[in-house]
């Protein structure tokens, strides 16, 4: 196993948690889950996480803040007053940026903003979230469940039920579910990702990560063990 992803259960540690409870929609503990330790009992990496975050965040900004250069600010380009005789120090353009209206010197332009992460520093740092997460009785499983129809107050009553209210929870489900999705939008802290949309920022910024069974399962099958 590479560094940094060393099992917590083989170096002696109290951090991985071998299974958890699994909830149904009445907040009722009908089972246990095992939770896989090369996904939720790894020892955290702190710079695979801060990498990743840093490059999340950067890789949203826009980078299209402008101003204008001395060249485009719509201004007479003719010189202002004679060079001698006036009293005055000499000057040239009004578009000089030392004056009032001018253009801005080394302002900020357009640019590109990209960090790219390798492969598998973005999976340790996924590793590295879960297991901060479950080390600190963040992770909860839930059972599968349908909705025929988009309730706001069914998901309500199952995060109270689960003690997870008034947190900031991020539900993981196994395929994007549209009728799960409207549910949950109007719910204060509460946001709803498939498995395969999640990324270490919505983990770190998420006090409490409830899992559906199947969402867990597809999980641990994606950056687990195998």
């Amino acid at each position: 196993m590479e560094m940094g992803q060393r099992s917590l259960s083989e170096s002696g540690s109290s951090l991985a948690m071998a299974t958890v409870d699994v909830y149904d929609v009445q907040g009722k503990a009908v089972g246990k889950a095992d939770l896989d330790d090369a996904l939720f009992g790894i020892e955290p990496s702190e710079g695979a996480i801060y990498q990743t975050i840093k490059a999340h965040q950067t890789n949203k900004r826009q980078g299209t803040a402008a101003t204008k250069t001395r060249a485009e600010v719509f201004l007479t380009k003719r010189k202002m007053y004679r060079q001698k005789g006036t009293g005055r120090a000499r000057a040239g353009k009004a578009s000089s940026p030392i004056r009032v209206g001018g253009g801005i010197a080394h302002g900020p332009q357009p640019r590109f903003y990209k960090e790219r992460v390798p492969q598998k520093v973005r999976v340790l740092a996924l590793r590295s979230a879960f297991s901060m997460k479950a080390s600190s009785d963040g992770v909860k499983v839930l059972q599968d469940f349908e909705m025929e129809v988009p309730k706001t107050k069914t998901i309500a009553e199952i995060m109270k039920a689960m003690e997870v209210d008034g947190d900031k929870t991020l539900m993981l489900i196994d395929e994007h579910d549209g009728n799960i999705a409207k549910s949950c939008r109007n719910i204060p802290g509460l946001s709803v990702l498939s498995v395969g949309q999640v990324c270490t920022y919505d983990v770190m910024h998420a006090d409490r990560v409830v899992f559906t069974e199947s969402a867990l399962g597809r999980a641990q099958g994606l950056w687990g063990a195998s």
